[in-house]
């Protein structure tokens, strides 16, 4: 193997792995930070300040908040997921966008790193 390859694939693997462990600790805890978010069949009603959705709680309390951008309404209804504890927050996915991309970035690292190991490797035992 040519001392420029190994030396590329090495990098590759070390860049990937810390990029891939940096990354998936800030995943973590943007994660924890997010909090846990319940699903909700909430109703939408139109108000002076625009279009707000209503929705009760496990509790019995009325939740109210902004219809949130890209909720789809079926017959004045939305599914939308609520932050536990807050009764004016929803919002049109499960988790947030900015974890689904820390965990998205995380992953591509780590395949970039175990590429490079793999490959490395192959090259290494193929060498003789």
């Amino acid at each position: 193997m040519p001392p420029a390859l190994a030396i590329a694939l090495e990098i590759y693997t070390w860049i990937g792995l810390g990029a891939a462990v940096v990354l998936g600790i800030v995943a973590l805890i943007a994660w924890v930070a997010d909090g846990s978010w319940t699903p909700v069949r909430a109703v939408v009603t139109t108000t002076p300040a625009g279009a707000v959705v209503r929705w009760f709680d496990e509790s019995g309390i009325l939740g109210e908040a902004p219809l949130p951008p890209g909720a789809t309404v079926h017959d004045e209804e939305v599914e939308v997921w609520a932050r536990l504890g807050r009764h004016d927050t929803v919002r049109v996915s499960r988790t947030s966008p900015l974890v689904r991309s820390l965990a998205r970035l995380t992953a591509g690292f780590a395949a970039l790193a175990l590429v490079g190991l793999v490959v490395s490797v192959v090259l290494l035992f193929l060498e003789g």
